[in-house]
């Protein structure tokens, strides 16, 4: 009996351990991951610092007034939909998330 209630706590020991390094360790990948999708996929048009002097074309440079008139779901929904002359960008909620929340951290003035 006592055997069991020790592998028990053992195993909720280990689950609660990987749960923290889960958060720990999760949140700075998210963020690289949206710098590097970004980079991949939004800087050759939009610049590497969003100043709009990208590689393939010049576009507008994310100014404050994108950050006014949208939110981060208009900004998630205009990567995956695109707009204009912007094609829809295919990623998942998570890489979008990411990618949006790395241009507010970086971008947002």
């Amino acid at each position: 009996m006592q055997a069991i209630k020790t592998v028990r706590a053992t195993t909720f020991a280990t689950l609660l351990a990987v749960a923290f390094l889960s958060v720990v360790f999760v949140s700075p990948v998210i963020a690289q991951d949206g710098k590097q999708i970004y980079g991949n996929r939004c800087a050759l048009c939009h610049g590497a610092d969003g100043d709009g002097k990208g590689v393939i074309m010049q576009t507008a440079p994310f100014g404050a007034d994108l950050w006014k008139a949208n939110d981060d779901a208009a900004i998630a929904k205009t990567i995956v939909e695109g707009k204009g002359k912007m094609p829809a960008i295919p990623l998942s909620p998570e890489e979008t998330k990411a990618v949006v929340e790395y241009m507010k951290a970086t971008m947002k003035k």
